[in-house]
């Protein structure tokens, strides 16, 4: 049985703790802040203070994934992404602190200091990282990883941790929004805008909406390629999340209603995954007043997105979901680039 969660999915549905593993690994729920723009009202909720040492969108993933694999009695968690993957970093800080053995299949992405930062930290909380040459390569990288630890128990952790059970961790938040609506903490927001990568944030905000019967828009700024961010990907998973809580006698809403008031938006992604949206700059500085910090890969292009949105005089209440952690575990001093292996000490430049 789970330690009384106190999270908003279970005392809604309180029959869940029954039927679905979950460790808490989060502090939440995340506050809700408004932001000063003229003549816009914008708020922000700030999951990047969803836990330490580590926070951001994967950390409430991590609660219903990583309570599966220690069910399962794995030794070893796998999950693959880009060489700065959030999502990997958090896998390794909250996996190894539960006593998993990581590994990490990345791929190159365009080279920042930020980037770099985040794959010493990987190295210096004892992830294995393996290499893989691009995007396409790495299911047959995750295939290999398996093989090579194929004595032990492997868990694979889907990209972003986007499947249905790391999807539960934004049903969970919609529904904490909700409660903080509720409470008057902030006013009924019109529309939602966050980072659309592999999804599972989008997809479960849509479907925790849904269950809450909270007509609020979501506008979800792609961020990489179509062929991982699309209309497809994101249906299949709000389907396959729904028939999770479905099975554990959670009624849910018919998809379509779900999906109604999503759209995708694909006016921010730039060069491309990575890479800045031009108005990265600008951006940065009309958002200063609130401390957050704008990555190139996820963040900018989404607040590039509900900036465009205010300066087209688009009225009604805007909230923008920050995903980037505002925090990152300390690097030791003494783990430096040479001690990555070759292919990653080839990618820094070393």
């Amino acid at each position: 049985m789970n330690p009384a969660p106190q999270r908003a999915l279970f005392r809604r549905f309180p029959a869940l703790a029954e039927h679905l593993p979950w460790i808490p690994l989060a502090t939440v729920p995340t506050p809700v802040q408004r932001i000063e723009l003229p003549g816009a009202e914008l708020w922000v909720k700030r999951d990047d203070l969803s836990g330490e040492p580590y926070g951001g969108n994967k950390v409430r993933k991590l609660e219903f994934i990583l309570a599966e694999a220690k069910r399962r009695g794995a030794e070893r968690l796998i999950t693959v992404g880009a060489a700065g993957s959030h999502h990997a970093l958090a896998t390794t800080v909250y996996g190894t602190r539960l006593g998993f053995q990581v590994t990490l299949v990345l791929f190159p992405q365009p080279l920042t200091p930020h980037v770099r930062d985040v794959l010493l930290l990987d190295q210096a909380l004892g992830a294995e990282l393996r290499w893989a040459p691009r995007m396409e390569a790495i299911p047959a990288g995750a295939l290999l990883a398996r093989f090579a630890h194929r004595r032990e128990r492997c868990f694979f952790i889907a990209a972003g941790g986007s499947d249905p059970l790391g999807t539960l961790g934004y049903v969970d938040a919609a529904l904490e929004l909700a409660d903080q609506i509720e409470a008057g903490e902030l006013p009924l927001p019109g529309t939602i805008h966050l980072a659309a990568g592999t999804l599972g944030t989008t997809a479960g905000l849509a479907l925790g909406l849904a269950i809450a019967g909270l007509p609020i828009g979501i506008r979800a700024t792609r961020i990489t390629s179509r062929l991982l961010t699309n209309s497809v990907a994101l249906r299949s998973l709000v389907v396959r999340t729904a028939r999770l809580l479905q099975s554990a006698g959670v009624p849910v809403p018919a998809v379509g209603e779900a999906l109604d008031g999503v759209q995708l938006v694909h006016d921010h992604v730039g060069a491309g995954y990575g890479h800045p949206p031009s108005t990265a700059e600008a951006d940065a500085a009309r958002l200063a007043s609130a401390s957050l910090v704008l990555d190139p890969t996820y963040t900018a292009k989404a607040a590039a997105d509900v900036l465009a949105c205010l300066d087209d005089s688009e009225g009604g209440v805007h909230l923008y979901w920050q995903t980037l952690s505002a925090t990152e575990p300390p690097r030791p001093d003494d783990v430096a680039a040479p001690e990555l292996p070759a292919s990653f000490r080839r990618y820094l430049g070393g």
